[in-house]
């Protein structure tokens, strides 16, 4: 994983965090393979964050992450992918897509202009403080047989995740003080559990 500096955006200084990026890539990673062996791999991941300060120019925040699983090096074939755009107008910023086939879908499509395939659907995951996080996306495909895991990835994976919500929890705790100064208030007079 690499980051490059963008070219010039209205959104000021704006990295891209991703995969084979370099200086005359800045802004496409490249994929990589889902595999520990030297079989040829099954899978293969795509992953770009787009990251910039906040809003009081404090804290490094992700404006927007792509996470996509595929079955070929060339993104052709996608199982699935997590979006997550800061602030969406049309449909939940945090996402995931999944393709294949729905016959229930296709029965809710009939007689609708629309006929949405799958792949369409913006299914939530969690909205924008509280999404999967990379290590969320690695056990999905470890226990789902898609990838395998070295020894102890379970602990290291648990690491990560917890270190992901600790800064989501304080990145909350900054933008709701009111709900940290109420959830003090409880605990104190032993209200809280």
């Amino acid at each position: 994983m690499r980051a490059a500096l963008r070219p010039y955006s209205t959104a000021g200084v704006v990295f891209t965090v991703g995969h084979g990026l370099t200086r005359q890539n800045p802004t496409q990673p490249k994929p990589f393979p889902l595999s520990i062996s030297p079989k040829k791999p099954r899978a293969w991941m795509n992953l770009s964050f787009q990251v910039r300060m906040d809003t009081e120019n404090k804290f490094l925040t992700v404006h927007s992450s792509y996470c996509g699983i595929f079955t070929d090096e060339e993104l052709k074939t996608c199982l699935c992918h997590w979006d997550f755009e800061r602030e969406k107008d049309r449909y939940p910023s945090a996402h995931v897509q999944v393709y294949g086939t729905s016959p229930a879908l296709e029965s809710l499509n009939e007689g609708d202009d629309r006929k949405r395939p799958l792949e369409k659907l913006h299914i939530p995951v969690g909205g924008k403080r509280f999404r999967p996080c990379i290590e969320d996306v690695i056990e999905f495909l470890i226990t789902e047989r898609l990838a395998e895991g070295r020894e102890g990835w379970e602990k290291k994976l648990e690491e990560g995740r917890n270190r992901y919500r600790r800064t989501q929890l304080l990145a909350a705790m900054r933008r709701h003080p009111d709900v940290v100064e109420e959830y003090l208030r409880e605990r104190e007079s032993g209200d809280g559990k």
